[in-house]
């Protein structure tokens, strides 16, 4: 069979009310709610999937800068188009819902690197993959300086710009998880930021904020 075909009768066998675009089975449409669809192409398969959020007035948000999946997509290791759309629709609950999803494992790790390196602030990015978030990356010793507050927005902290990491960690040893002005600035960096506070516990030592600064919910899986 048709690889192409397989991923169709697939995605259909889980999406029976799916939405052939132009009678082409190979770009779908996907209801989200009454004024958003999803659009997924893969007429080119296995190279890359084109996917966007439509809008009752056909405006077009395409998500290849914000699914990690098409972020980091290869015709070769290409992974099942059905997979890609529960990836997507993941994302759009988390952002329906207020909420980002950690692996348990990874976010213990976290943790522990925060409690080894106190007394000391430790702030990093975020990587999100599948809808997870699984990855971190460490600034250079340029933003480990004790007497600095928020070196994360400073030149001389050595942070991607690359906006693919989607989150910001922040360790607070004084055990503070409040906002305030500064902090506000940092979250509007990126889509998530997490404070990670003394004494570092998995269980109530940690707080989300969004890029306006609202409480998330953070689900912790296995």
């Amino acid at each position: 069979m048709d690889k192409k075909k397989e991923e169709y009768l697939k995605i259909l066998e889980k999406f029976p009310d799916v939405v052939s675009i132009g009678g082409n089975n190979y770009n779908l449409l996907f209801k989200i709610n009454s004024d958003i669809f999803l659009e997924v192409d893969f007429s080119k398969y296995p190279r890359k999937v084109k996917a966007y959020l439509v809008n009752e007035k056909n405006q077009r948000f395409k998500l290849s800068r914000v699914v990690s999946s098409l972020r980091d997509w290869h015709a070769r290791t290409a992974i099942p188009v059905l997979e890609l759309i529960d990836e997507i629709l993941l994302l759009i609950d988390n952002l329906k819902l207020n909420q980002i999803t950690i692996k348990k494992d990874f976010l213990e790790g976290l943790v522990d690197m925060c409690k080894q390196i106190h007394p000391k602030k430790i702030r990093g990015v975020l990587g999100v993959h599948k809808g997870v978030v699984s990855e971190y990356i460490l600034p250079s010793n340029a933003c480990s300086n004790i007497q600095k507050e928020f070196e994360i927005i400073s030149r001389s902290c050595n942070l991607p710009f690359d906006l693919s990491y989607e989150g910001t960690f922040i360790s607070r040893p004084s055990g503070d998880l409040s906002t305030n002005d500064k902090l506000t600035q940092v979250f509007k960096k990126r889509r998530f930021t997490m404070l990670i506070a003394h004494p570092y516990n998995v269980s109530d030592s940690i707080k989300c904020y969004d890029t306006s600064g609202q409480l998330l919910e953070h689900i912790i899986i296995e």
